[in-house]
C-alpha cells in the first residue's frame, strides 16, 4: 500500500475562461483536497502556470495529471514530491509550443 505525501502539480496553459474550475472538478471527483492553489503568468509569453498541491498517493497524482493533460487547454502538467523541481520543464514546454507553432505555419499554407 502507498503510502499519502504532498504533492505539487505544475500546469502550464493558455488563459482560457473555465479551465479552474475544470481542473478542481477532476480533484472533486477523486476525492482529493487542493491543499494549495498558485495562478500566474509563466516565464513563456501568454501562458499560464497553475501550482497545485494535493496529499495522495503517487497511482493517484499520476492518474490526475494524465487526466488534466487531456484537457484541450492544457500544454503540459508534471508532479512532484514537495518541492522537487525539474530544469526540464521549462523547455519541455517551449518545445511543444514551437512544434504547435510550426504545425499551424504548416496548415496556413
Amino acid at each position: 500500500m502507498e503510502t499519502e505525501k504532498l504533492y505539487e502539480i505544475t500546469v502550464y496553459t493558455e488563459n482560457q475562461v473555465g479551465l479552474l474550475s475544470s481542473i478542481a472538478g477532476i480533484f472533486t471527483r477523486r476525492s482529493l483536497n487542493i491543499e494549495k492553489l498558485l495562478v500566474y503568468p509563466s516565464r513563456i509569453d501568454g501562458i499560464h502556470k497553475f501550482k497545485i498541491q494535493t496529499r495522495t498517493d503517487e497511482t493517484h497524482v499520476r492518474a490526475v495529471v494524465l487526466q488534466i493533460e487531456k484537457k484541450v487547454d492544457v500544454i503540459k502538467a508534471y508532479y512532484y514530491i514537495d518541492e522537487e523541481h525539474s530544469a526540464q520543464e521549462v523547455s519541455a514546454v517551449k518545445d511543444f509550443l514551437a512544434e504547435r507553432e510550426t504545425e499551424r505555419n504548416n496548415n496556413n499554407k
